[in-house]
């Protein structure tokens, strides 16, 4: 573990219940999102919808991070890849608007970003250690 954080492999049991963990919580962040992007509408006519998005987004943030720390990430790298998945679920909600599905697009949609996290979470930690070193440490 470095200044960043790190990635610890877990025993094969332990990394499938973290995993399935994950993907489950990814699901969590996907609704949350999807929540979030709902309240969006209502932000100018409820004075609440404005905090209650900023209160979904943390939610969605800390699940994902407690996802990727159940599967062995840890430090500042955690927050890194939690904050990236959330941003980039949150901004496909405004390609999705409000069809019949979107709910469904949005969970596949997250699935989709998490998927290289679950399948090769080395890889993902050292692309994320090094962009952390090329913006923090020129």
């Amino acid at each position: 573990m470095d200044e960043f954080g790190g990635y610890r492999e877990l025993l094969p049991p332990v990394r499938t219940v973290g995993n399935l963990a994950f993907i489950g919580l990814l699901c969590l962040t996907a609704l949350l999102e999807r929540l979030q992007f709902q309240l969006r509408a209502s932000e100018s006519s409820r004075w609440w919808a404005s905090n209650g998005r900023d209160v979904v987004n943390a939610f969605a943030l800390a699940a994902t991070a407690l996802g990727l720390r159940l599967i062995g990430f840890t430090g500042p790298i955690l927050l890194q890849i939690s904050a990236t998945l959330v941003l980039l679920t949150s901004a496909f909600q405004g390609s999705i608007g409000q069809q019949r599905l979107s709910t469904l697009w949005s969970v596949l949609v997250a699935l989709v970003l998490g998927s290289p996290i679950v399948v090769v979470p080395e890889q993902v930690y050292l692309f994320f250690r090094t962009a952390l070193r090329v913006l923090f440490l020129r």
